[in-house]
């Protein structure tokens, strides 16, 4: 009788971390900005960054997301409007079991991040809380944002200081996660020797396979986040930390090592 308790228990706990994890579709919103209205302000690597983003999300350790649930947006096609445009199109296809992302490379500020058309005036930037307004309206349960760009930790209105992702209650009966590349103070580096921003290189080398701490071949949100904090910091000699807050279990699978 205690045996047959205890194999019960055992897959009744297997079923819950299925449950826990699973989600059945995902959409996502990739934006890369490189090349600006204000030419001023081009980068070399955020648009790449988002190819490589997407390359992630169609591999076997992204999900093998289909190409037509990934809205590629780069340089001239990231408008403020056709971002606004094709997340509520993307996202209103999720349903509660299914999850959404959204990945941005390019300019930032504490506010919010710059689209191809910003202007000298500061008009159409993308403000947070437009993108959390998106974010909302969707069905889906499961929400995960990453975020390249200049004071990106604007969002959380405040220091993190360490690898524990803060939490926020704004989204409960959700997981959501921000993971954002620098405090709202710093600036989110490119590298030449990694072709990449800083950030986006660890985050995607993380996702495939580098943040799995356990070994058990599942990349979790807390150790992804872990991950990319210590290797972004360590790159940047401290200059560059990233930070994430929302409300979500740690142990949330977000990759996996093939």
């Amino acid at each position: 009788m205690k045996i047959t308790k205890i194999i019960l228990l055992f897959v009744l706990c297997l079923l819950w971390q299925s449950l826990a994890f699973a989600y059945e579709h995902t959409y996502a919103v990739v934006v890369g900005v490189a090349k600006y209205q204000i030419s001023s302000n081009n980068l070399n690597y955020a648009a790449s960054d988002a190819d490589k983003f997407r390359v992630f999300l169609m591999s076997p350790a992204g999900g093998n997301v289909p190409a037509e649930n990934i809205c590629l947006l780069k340089n001239e096609k990231a408008t403020k409007s056709n971002i606004q445009y094709y997340a509520k199109r993307l996202f209103a296809k999720a349903k509660a079991n299914d999850r959404v992302i959204f990945f941005f490379s390019g300019h930032g500020t504490k506010n919010g991040l710059y689209p191809h058309d910003v202007n000298f005036f500061g008009e159409n930037v993308l403000l947070y809380e437009e993108l959390k307004e998106l974010l909302r309206a969707t069905e889906a349960h499961t929400k995960l944002v990453f975020v390249d760009a200049c004071q990106a930790g604007g969002i959380v209105n405040s220091r993190s200081g360490s690898t524990s992702p803060q939490k926020n209650n704004s989204f409960d009966g959700y997981d959501i996660a921000f993971m954002q590349s620098s405090e709202s103070y710093q600036t989110s580096r490119e590298s030449q020797v990694l072709q990449q921003g800083v950030f986006t290189y660890f985050l995607i080398k993380g996702l495939t396979g580098e943040a799995d701490k356990n070994g058990n071949s599942k990349i979790t949100i807390g150790e992804l986040f872990d991950y990319v904090y210590k290797k972004t910091k360590n790159y940047s000699e401290g200059t560059q930390t990233p930070v994430m807050y929302g409300n979500f279990d740690v142990r949330l699978i977000v990759g996996y090592r093939r």
